[in-house]
């Protein structure tokens, strides 16, 4: 009679299924957590899809510095080689060659050269500069200050202030400082060599459109050292203007028609306390395809972390000022 031998493993067979069914489990392992992986990176994906995705077309590289040729009006026109301002590239702050900006002025108080604010030259005894560098402050422990480029240098030409116009709507116990915006008189007349920054032609508040570059200049702490209080030296960044639809900007602002959002979430480039009342330079354009700058807005308030990850830039719209203004020249 034939009778069935119990199946006895060798130690050979052993090992052999062992190491199959390790590779099996290791394989189950693998597909389960790259599963997990491409579901969690899908999820993610779809995030930033919706969260960052009005901001994908603003901004793929490095900023260029507006590209144009000065249409030499009166005001606007930097100091620079034209021919070189195509080659220009800016990412991150930057420190510019002195005077590039000859419109734009400091703030500071009478006999220290610590400055507070900025602020830019519209006529040859007017300065703009933004409402909340100026409140709970006398006109008379201010003086402006012109040419200067690093303020550890006691250079520059120092001006007296005769008055000065708060906006009479500014908002200062508000976070979002609505109506941020001043305008300041000089007792004297500015020298002959500083050039004035033009005012935008349109009062519209879609202009200048989403996308937009526009420069800021000022002497702002940067990102790297936020515990200091300013830039000992005039610094300049290249950013976009933001669609002020956006959710880094809708959700920052008060009224889309007084302000206006800029920065970068790439770059993470945001203007820093020290940068108020300093303009948001865009580029018109004449019928001969030349361009000057114009002060589209003033630097107002931001983020503590002077970057995009919570919001934008947020900064006076200079256009819906423009009868205010000029009824005070």
């Amino acid at each position: 009679m034939y009778v069935e031998q119990p199946y006895v493993i060798s130690q050979s067979s052993l090992s052999q299924i062992n190491a199959r069914r390790s590779g099996i489990i290791r394989f189950c392992l693998c597909c389960g957590i790259g599963f997990c992986c491409s579901l969690i990176t899908a999820v993610l994906v779809t995030f930033l899809v919706f969260y960052f995705g009005p901001y994908q077309t603003i901004i793929s590289s490095p900023l260029s510095y507006p590209d144009f040729v000065c249409s030499q009006q009166p005001c606007g026109c930097p100091n620079y080689n034209y021919g070189q301002i195509s080659k220009w590239r800016i990412q991150g702050k930057n420190e510019p060659l002195p005077m590039t900006y000859p419109w734009l002025v400091v703030l500071a108080y009478r006999h220290t050269s610590d400055g507070f604010c900025s602020g830019f030259i519209i006529t040859p005894n007017t300065v703009l500069t933004a409402a909340h560098c100026l409140y709970a402050r006398n006109p008379f422990e201010v003086q402006i200050v012109a040419k200067v480029h690093d303020l550890r240098l006691s250079n520059g030409e120092r001006y007296d202030i005769d008055r000065w116009h708060i906006h009479s709507e500014y908002q200062h116990n508000n976070t979002m400082h609505l109506n941020d915006i001043a305008l300041i008189k000089i007792k004297q007349i500015f020298s002959s060599d500083l050039r004035f920054c033009c005012l935008p032609s349109t009062i519209l508040s879609i202009y200048p459109p989403a996308q937009t570059k526009a420069v800021v200049s000022g002497w702002g702490r940067s990102i790297s050292n936020l515990n200091s209080r300013i830039s000992s030296v005039l610094q300049h960044f290249v950013l976009p203007i933001v669609d002020t639809h956006n959710v880094k900007c809708r959700s920052i602002i008060i009224d889309s028609q007084r302000q206006l959002c800029a920065g970068s979430h790439i770059f993470s480039l945001d203007t820093c306390p020290g940068d108020s009342g300093s303009p948001l330079l865009t580029v018109e354009y004449d019928d001969l395809d030349q361009g000057h700058f114009v002060a589209t807005g003033i630097v107002s308030y931001g983020n503590r972390h002077c970057d995009m990850s919570i919001s934008s830039g947020v900064y006076t719209r200079v256009g819906f000022y423009l009868p205010w203004i000029k009824s005070l020249l």
